[in-house]
């Protein structure tokens, strides 16, 4: 039985989730509608398209400075309606690591669970203090840091007037740091004292385009970790999508710290996706 209500919510297309950057969407139309006579039938113009099937999937993002595979094997609609695994490397100007974990995406609800490792090139471990600037943050006294997250995250997008509104929570664990000492979690942006870190985002994207494909707006975060006396940081700026077809698609996020007790300029905002976007699928 518990089967079946699986199968049967993967079997419910959904609209795109403009917060969760997993997700695809409907596409314009590329021709008037006697194009279609000339399109195979099996090819769909959606990731919300076909029957649930177990399929495996790539994402791949490239943008300045970055580039990001992610592999995912699963059952459902891919980028859409879905239940597996995914994993990817992290390779960045910071250091290098990787992520896996678990994923059940259902209609306007996104669970995924899993943990990540992360040795970074330049940030180190850090002594104890109240607050830390730039320079603190590129020292070199200690050792190079390593450590890994354990992290729980749900998103959500639902639709509402000429948009969506968009929440997320989650709750980290960084585990690995030496006792005593501070890291700079490298996902997250922020300082730690481990090992727990939670963070809320919500906010509202207006959609565009001919089919609502494409969407802007702001959003809000605030992240705290408290044994660092329950501090907070909180950031504002937009998100932006434009989709150019259901494999291809630009994305930007552009979410600046207004409050912090650390003074670390832009690596302490949300600026980690300026670039492009190609998904792929097995049919």
């Amino acid at each position: 039985m518990t089967l079946g209500l699986v199968t049967s919510a993967l079997a419910v297309p959904r609209a795109s989730s403009a917060l969760e950057t997993s997700h695809g969407g409907s596409i314009p139309e590329l021709g008037p509608p006697h194009a279609d006579a000339l399109v195979d039938p099996a090819m769909h113009r959606s990731w919300s398209e076909g029957a649930p099937r177990t399929f495996a999937a790539l994402t791949l993002d490239a943008g300045y400075l970055y580039l990001r595979p992610r592999g995912h094997v699963g059952y459902g609609m891919p980028f859409n309606t879905w239940l597996g695994l995914e994993a990817n490397p992290l390779v960045s100007a910071g250091g290098y690591g990787g992520y896996g974990g678990a994923r059940f995406a259902l209609p306007y609800v996104d669970l995924r669970v899993g943990a990540r490792y992360f040795a970074a090139f330049r940030h180190a471990f850090l002594e104890p203090k109240e607050s830390y600037n730039r320079l603190d943050l590129d020292s070199t006294a200690n050792d190079p840091a390593r450590y890994y997250t354990v992290e729980a995250e749900v998103s959500s997008a639902l639709p509402v007037g000429p948009g969506d509104i968009l929440a997320m929570a989650s709750i980290s664990a960084v585990r690995g740091v030496p006792g005593g000492s501070y890291v700079f979690e490298e996902t997250l942006r922020v300082i730690v004292d481990p090992p727990w870190v939670w963070r809320v985002r919500g906010g509202y994207v207006f959609r565009l385009g001919s089919r609502n494909q494409h969407s802007i707006g702001p959003v809000l975060d605030v992240l705290a970790v408290p044994e660092r006396d329950d501090s907070r940081t909180i950031r504002f700026g937009p998100v932006l999508r434009i989709q150019l077809s259901r494999s291809f698609d630009v994305r930007g996020s552009f979410v600046t710290t207004l409050s912090s007790p650390d003074r670390l300029g832009l690596v302490g905002g949300d600026f980690t996706e300026l670039g492009v976007r190609y998904r792929v699928a097995t049919e």
